[in-house]
């Protein structure tokens, strides 16, 4: 996956890229007249597994293999005993 981390101010910064990410999309017919059809789901990048992960901003866009881009609505932090970071879940569409 790669990923243009939000800067914060409607820009993206420099591409970085996460290996071993999983990710549940589904496709949604849309009312817009410029397209048929909508992505959303979920990417799960693993704290130990997904090569170069790190808590991706909301507000970032993500490229996950083929699909289309895809802009990160929120990112969910699921921790562990002690406040350990096992993975996050990035809502996007």
């Amino acid at each position: 996956m790669l990923v243009f981390p939000s800067d914060g101010m409607g820009g993206f910064g420099e591409a970085r890229s996460i290996r071993h990410v999983r990710a549940e999309i589904t496709e949604a017919m849309c009312d817009d007249a410029h397209r048929s059809s909508a992505l959303s789901g979920r990417v799960f990048v693993d704290a130990v597994n997904s090569q170069g992960a790190f808590e991706v901003p909301a507000g970032s866009r993500v490229l996950v293999g083929s699909l289309p881009h895809m802009i990160v609505r929120s990112c969910k932090r699921c921790a562990v005993i002690r406040g350990r970071v096992h993975h996050w879940e990035l809502e996007v569409s």
